[in-house]
C-alpha cells in the first residue's frame, strides 16, 4: 500500500513539475545563441574593458556611452553571460501567435481591431507577432506596441522608488515614493470591467522628505489614444489639481528624468513618429545579480507576488567609498551581450521638451537599455539608463520591472540614480505583482486626498 501511494505521488510531482516547467518553458538552444553573439563580438565572459580599451565597445553601446567608456565615466567594464534563459515563457510567445491578424493601426497610429477597426477592452500577447520590422512602414511602432503590451502581464502592481540627485562632488539629496498601477491590457486573468475605456491608470506617491511628502500625481491613460487626464494633490494647498496631459515631459519633482521616462519609455505610443534605425548585438547593461538570478518571486497569503529579499540592488559610485570614477555609474553591473532593435521617435507635440530620442531595445526580451535624448534645438542633452530585470511568478517569466533608471545630463554635468523595488538601506523595499488591494478604486481623485494622509 505505501509503495503504491509513493508511485502515485511520485508520478503527480512529475506531472506537477512537467506543468510548471512548461509554462515558463525555456528556448533549448538559448546558450547556443548566447555563446554565438560572443563569437561575434569577440569577447567572452570575464573579460574586463578597461578604459583605454574602448574600441572593443565601439559599435556595442550608443555613441555618447562610449565616450563615458573612452573618458573613464564607468570604471572597468565586467562582460559576463546569462546563467538562464531571460526570454518570456511559452504562454505568452503562444499567446502573441494567436494575436497574428487580429490587429493593425488606425489612421491615429492606435492600436485597433482589424475586424472592427474598434480599441480592443484586452489583448493578451504581442498584437504584432512575427514583425517583419525592417520593412514594414509600420513596423517600428508595432514593435513598440508589442513592448507596451509585454511590460503589462502582471495586471497591478506595487512598487517602492528612492531618487537620488548626484552632482560632480556626489550624492545631494533624494525622495522615496510608490508607484501604484492598474493595467487593462495584458492582463493575465482576462477582460476585467473597463466602462471608461481606460487603457491603465498610475500613481506616483512622494513620501520622504517631509516637505515634499504627500504629494500625488494620478495619470489615466485613455484607450482611445488621446491626451492623459493628470491630476496632482499638493499637500501645501490641500488640494487636487488638474494637470495638463502634456507635460510628461518636464522634469518629475525637480529631478533630470520627466514621467515619460519610467522604464524609458512610459508616453503615449502613438505620440511619437517612430523609425525603425537598426538590428544589431550590443551589450546589456544589468546588476550582476540578475544575470545569474531570475528574480524568483514568492506568492504571499493575500496572493501577492512579491519580489524575494535575497535580491542585490543596484550600487553607485557615491556609494562606495573609494570609488574613483562618475559618482552616477553602477558600480556591481556587468555587460552582457543581446541582440537590440534601435528605434528612433519624434514627438508629434511641438511643444514636448525632448527632441529626437533614440532607444536600444532588447529584441526578445523587449528591456529598453538605452535612451540618448536630444533638445528641441536638435543638439545631444543626456543619455537614460534602464538596469532591467528578469521576474518570474505564478508559471511566468519576462523582464517586467527594473532594479534601476539612471540618467547623466551632459549639458549641466548632473545626474540622478535610483532604487526600485529591492533591499536598500536596510530596508525591504518591495516589487508586488498583482497586489489585490491596488484596484481602479485606488486610482481616484478622492484616492488621493486618503493616500496623502
Amino acid at each position: 500500500m505505501f509503495r503504491r501511494v509513493s508511485i502515485v505521488a511520485l508520478t503527480l510531482g512529475l506531472i506537477v513539475a512537467s506543468f510548471v516547467g512548461s509554462a515558463t518553458a525555456a528556448d533549448p538552444e538559448w546558450r547556443e545563441k548566447q555563446e554565438a553573439r560572443f563569437e561575434q563580438i569577440g569577447l567572452k565572459p570575464g573579460d574586463i574593458i578597461e578604459p583605454a580599451e574602448w574600441q572593443k565597445v565601439d559599435g556595442l553601446l550608443p555613441p555618447q556611452m562610449v565616450e563615458w567608456v573612452k573618458k573613464g565615466y564607468l570604471g572597468d567594464m565586467k562582460i559576463a553571460e546569462f546563467k538562464y534563459d531571460p526570454e518570456a515563457d511559452d504562454e505568452w510567445i503562444n499567446a502573441g501567435l494567436k494575436n497574428a491578424g487580429k490587429f493593425k493601426l488606425d489612421e491615429k497610429k492606435s492600436l485597433v481591431e482589424a475586424a472592427t477597426g474598434k480599441v480592443p477592452l484586452w489583448i493578451y500577447g504581442d498584437p504584432f507577432p512575427n514583425l517583419n520590422i525592417k520593412n514594414d512602414p509600420d513596423g517600428a511602432i508595432k514593435f513598440m506596441y508589442n513592448r507596451d503590451l509585454s511590460l503589462r502581464r502582471f495586471g497591478s502592481y506595487r512598487q517602492e522608488f528612492s531618487a537620488e540627485w548626484v552632482g560632480q562632488n556626489g550624492y545631494e539629496r533624494s525622495c522615496q515614493g510608490y508607484y501604484l498601477r492598474y493595467y487593462y491590457w495584458g492582463r493575465p486573468d482576462g477582460k476585467v470591467p473597463n466602462p471608461r475605456r481606460y487603457n491603465f491608470l498610475d500613481i506616483a506617491w512622494i513620501t520622504e522628505p517631509y516637505d515634499v511628502a504627500g504629494t500625488i500625481v494620478l495619470t489615466v491613460r485613455k484607450m482611445d489614444g488621446t491626451e492623459d487626464d493628470v491630476y496632482a494633490y499638493i499637500p501645501a494647498i490641500r488640494r487636487v489639481k488638474k494637470m495638463s496631459g502634456a507635460n510628461r515631459s518636464d522634469p518629475f519633482m525637480g529631478l533630470d528624468l520627466c514621467v515619460d521616462d519610467a522604464a524609458l519609455w512610459q508616453g503615449l505610443t502613438n505620440s511619437m513618429k517612430w523609425r525603425f534605425v537598426e538590428e544589431k548585438v550590443g551589450l546589456l547593461h544589468l546588476v550582476e545579480w540578475v544575470a545569474e538570478h531570475p528574480n524568483r518571486m514568492k506568492q504571499i497569503s493575500d496572493g501577492t507576488w512579491r519580489s524575494p529579499p535575497d535580491e542585490i540592488p543596484p550600487k553607485y559610485g557615491w556609494e562606495v567609498e573609494g570609488w574613483k570614477h562618475s559618482p552616477w555609474a553602477a558600480v556591481n553591473v556587468v555587460w552582457v551581450p543581446r541582440t537590440f532593435v534601435i528605434v528612433e521617435a519624434i514627438p508629434v507635440d511641438p511643444y514636448y521638451n525632448y527632441g529626437k530620442t533614440v532607444y536600444w531595445i532588447d529584441k526578445k526580451t523587449y528591456a529598453t537599455s538605452y535612451k540618448p535624448v536630444w533638445d528641441r534645438a536638435g543638439e545631444y542633452w543626456k543619455t537614460i539608463l534602464f538596469l532591467p530585470r528578469c521576474a518570474e511568478w505564478a508559471g511566468k517569466r519576462g523582464f517586467q520591472t527594473g532594479s534601476s533608471t539612471f540618467v547623466f545630463d551632459e549639458k549641466t554635468g548632473h545626474a540622478c540614480t535610483g532604487h526600485h523595488g529591492g533591499p536598500w538601506k536596510g530596508t525591504d523595499c518591495y516589487t508586488e505583482f498583482s497586489p489585490p488591494d491596488v484596484t481602479p478604486r485606488t486610482f481616484t481623485t478622492e484616492s488621493l486626498r486618503k493616500l496623502s494622509k
